[in-house]
């Protein structure tokens, strides 16, 4: 299995069933390159981009729920702290 980079879409096309997602990658010296290309049967696109939205959705989810943590955890440290310390 190989591995694609995708830092952008150049390009998306439809020939014979077949969309073909043009993948770019941006090079150590801030070149852009083509990186590979997603190709996918035309009646799978819908449950491939249905996949990538839950998929985007769930990450979501777990940056906020990381926040909160964060911000519980910075409020607990807050209160543990004697007053007139740093």
């Amino acid at each position: 299995m190989s591995v694609v980079f995708i830092d952008r879409i150049a390009n998306v096309t439809i020939s014979n069933g077949v969309i073909r997602i043009d993948c770019i990658e941006v090079a150590p010296n801030n070149q852009e390159r083509p990186s590979g290309t997603l190709m996918i049967p035309a009646n799978q696109m819908g449950p491939f981009v249905h996949t990538l939205v839950n998929a985007g959705q769930q990450i979501g989810q777990k940056i906020q729920e990381a926040i909160e943590q964060a911000k519980q955890q910075a409020a607990a440290a807050a209160e543990v702290r004697p007053a007139g310390s740093a």
